[in-house]
């Protein structure tokens, strides 16, 4: 029996090999393609996502666990922990936080603590795996729930999109349709941080964007050292040889290139390249 458990949402976009070496449970979010119900990371993985993307779909979505399962995912970890601490994608554009919150409430008094971390993919990963390295060394709940928060405001995530077309679709930049078209011919780039999803800039080409995206994490890690993960929608050489800069160019703690998860891939759309960071 584990003091502590860490579980997290599919959304964390967290390599397979940590999730078995840290012990985080992850529940899939689910995606909706026309007539078909996927989930996330279960049924449907990123080269097969990307694949079918580029067909022409009526109804593309993503929807969060229902309370049901949520309650069936925590009860299954309680047989082996004596506490749950549920770290989650942006309470602010995802319904997951809120049914997380209503099963943790469901099986009081066990004690199970909620955590938004504000952003999503490897961003949120990281503050699991902190929280789950953290339990790994024997922390009660209380210093892991406070490991989890404390990372939540350092833990950042910026991505050039090939397009708007999809976050827009989907919800996520709702508010800049009216961009879209003016953006045909430049590459937006975006940022996800603190329960905000912006617009960082623009850039004319794919290899500027990625100077930029460069210049950015530059001006933020300075000579600290840093955790980063690479996130691509296909993009797999580009994130080979981003991969190799970083490693040259910053102290690198642990690096990573993982696809984007389906679930945050609907919103992307191909082609996306991002980094998800944060400095010790």
């Amino acid at each position: 029996m584990k003091e502590v458990v860490v579980a997290t949402d599919s959304a964390a976009n967290l390599p397979r090999v940590v999730v078995e070496q840290l012990g985080i449970e992850v529940i899939p979010l689910w995606i909706r393609m026309d007539d078909e119900s996927y989930r996330d990371g279960v049924d449907i993985q990123p080269l097969d996502f990307f694949q079918r993307l580029q067909q022409q779909f009526r109804r593309l979505q993503t929807s969060q666990p229902s309370l049901g399962e949520f309650l069936e995912f925590y009860r299954r970890i309680q047989e082996r922990a004596r506490s749950i601490v549920s770290v989650h994608v942006a309470g602010r554009y995802s319904g997951v936080l809120q049914v997380a919150r209503a099963a943790a409430a469901e099986m009081a008094p066990y004690p199970i603590e909620v955590v938004d971390t504000g952003t999503i993919a490897m961003a949120q990963g990281f503050v699991a795996m902190a929280a789950a390295r953290a339990a790994a060394a024997g922390a009660s709940l209380a210093e892991v729930v406070g490991r989890a928060r404390s990372l939540v405001p350092k833990v950042d995530l910026i991505a050039a999109l090939e397009t708007l077309e999809y976050a827009v679709r989907g919800g996520r930049l709702a508010w800049a349709a009216r961009m879209v078209g003016n953006l045909l011919n430049v590459k937006p780039m975006v940022r996800v941080q603190g329960n905000e999803v912006g617009i960082l800039g623009q850039a004319r080409s794919r290899a500027k964007a990625i100077r930029q995206m460069l210049d950015m994490l530059a001006q933020r890690v300075g000579d600290a050292r840093v955790h980063i993960a690479i996130l691509h929608t296909g993009a797999v050489e580009e994130a080979e040889r981003l991969k190799e800069e970083i490693l040259a160019r910053f102290r690198c703690v642990e690096l990573y290139i993982e696809p984007v998860t389906p679930v945050l891939g609907v919103h992307a759309g191909p082609g996306a390249l991002g980094l998800a960071y944060y400095v010790e």
